[in-house]
């Protein structure tokens, strides 16, 4: 299967933008990096306006991606602004799908990045590879990112390279169109928050392409 992108960043903004450079700092340290090894750019959005063209470009942008940095503060899992929870949930999917061509079942194609937070990062993540980004200061004028963390950022894009290669020889069509590949829905969204904040178990069913959301009653863990 061909993947146009090298991995998809996810992030969330945060008050009055206040992530967005720091974010850019990091994808740029990220593209020199991969970039000796992989042609394929990140996926970057640096907006959030909302509508449908942007979230079939999302969509898109997912499922042409080999895997997934989830950049983290308490705001990702933020229970009224779900968009970054789609973006994982539509990984997750996509994850699942992958898997079953791999050789390797224990393989992640969802990177977490914890900026911020720390304590409050859900034990569901824990069980993949996080990478601990807390010590980096927003407020200081004279520190990058990609200068704190540039080790550690070269070990990221090793392991995002090292997914391009294997997804590449052994993940075959999955049959569905890149270009029509549908985020899934806010209620979902909002129902995979709960789940993972450990909150409610709450299952939501969705209809490929559509995904029209069907809750079933929330049941107290």
């Amino acid at each position: 299967m061909a993947f146009e992108y090298c991995c998809f960043i996810s992030y969330p903004h945060g008050q009055d933008d206040v992530l967005v450079p720091i974010v850019k700092d990091f994808v740029e340290a990220l593209k020199q990096e991969v970039g000796a090894q992989e042609r394929r750019p990140p996926w970057f959005d640096q907006t959030l306006t909302g509508g449908k063209w942007v979230d079939e470009a999302i969509g898109a942008g997912l499922c042409k991606s080999a895997c997934m940095i989830m950049l983290y503060t308490p705001l990702y899992f933020d229970e009224e602004h779900v968009y970054c929870a789609q973006e994982l949930k539509a990984m997750q999917d996509l994850e699942t799908e992958r898997l079953k061509f791999l050789r390797d079942k224990t393989t992640s194609l969802i990177i977490p990045v914890i900026l911020r937070g720390e304590k409050r990062f859900p034990e569901v993540m824990k069980k993949r590879h996080c990478y601990d980004f807390t010590q980096f200061l927003f407020n200081s004028p004279s520190e990058k990112i990609s200068q704190k963390y540039a080790a550690q950022i070269k070990e990221i894009a090793a392991y995002v390279a090292d997914r391009c290669y294997s997804l590449e020889l052994e993940v075959n069509d999955p049959g569905h169109d890149c270009n029509q590949y549908p985020l899934p829905s806010v209620e979902a969204a909002k129902a995979f928050v709960k789940n993972v904040l450990g909150k409610t178990i709450v299952e939501v069913v969705e209809t490929f392409p559509g995904r029209k959301a069907e809750p079933t009653p929330e049941v107290k863990p």
